[in-house]
């Protein structure tokens, strides 16, 4: 029964973000507070990941601390532009991202190393 009154108020919320004048321009305010959000948590949670593996971090070679902080950072500049538009476009953000993850891979094993 509980299913059923959720399914009733999403279908009435949808009803109303099509119905009411300004319904699609509410909706999209209330998306863009919830993305706000979940960047904001984002940070949160890799500032205090930082924060607690700042040793596992430093004990780190340059090279594999480099390696770590530009495959993170690709990655974010992969997913913020991920509105890609060609073929081409999608296929240049995979080959960034399986680059990434082959560099996040190698640091990892030698972190293990340790």
């Amino acid at each position: 029964m509980r299913h059923v009154r959720n399914v009733l108020i999403l279908i009435a919320i949808a009803i109303a973000v099509v119905a009411l004048p300004g319904g699609g321009s509410t909706a999209a305010l209330v998306g863009a507070i919830f993305s706000l959000l979940i960047v904001a948590l984002l940070a949160y949670v890799a500032g205090r990941f930082y924060r607690d593996h700042q040793i596992d971090l430093y004990s780190l070679s340059d090279v594999d601390r480099t390696i770590l902080y530009v495959a993170l950072g690709a990655i974010v500049l992969v997913l913020a532009a991920w509105r890609f538009g060609t073929t081409a476009g999608a296929l240049l953000s995979i080959a960034v991202l399986a680059i990434c993850a082959g560099g996040l891979i190698r640091v990892y094993r030698n972190w293990q190393r340790y």
